[in-house]
């Protein structure tokens, strides 16, 4: 949720407080990982390789060439459903490590 400041066009971002801290190894398959229910956001950064990544409700299937992508030492913050998982796999030959971060 954004605050309007009283100044034109200017907003400010709440923090968000870190919960779960997670190291999700992205191979040559995908694998997939249940989020805390609560969690609203995350913030995910691609360690060692560029990696690829599936959000969504239920288990989820990422795709090394169709889902969304991120390069090594990218990081983004996340919007997530109610009750998210989130699958990874490699991007190419090597493997890495996405760190996430759940924010409430």
């Amino acid at each position: 949720m954004a605050f309007y400041d009283g100044h034109a066009a200017k907003f400010i971002e709440p923090n968000r407080q870190p919960g779960v801290a997670r190291q999700l190894a992205a191979g040559a398959s995908s694998a997939n990982t249940a989020l805390t229910t609560s969690t609203k956001r995350i913030s995910i950064r691609a360690v060692t390789a560029d990696i690829r990544y599936a959000i969504g409700t239920g288990s989820q299937t990422a795709n090394a060439s169709s889902s969304h992508f991120i390069a090594q030492n990218e990081r983004l913050e996340l919007v997530v459903p109610e009750a998210a998982n989130i699958a990874v796999i490699r991007d190419a030959s090597t493997s890495g490590t996405l760190e996430l971060s759940e924010l409430f």
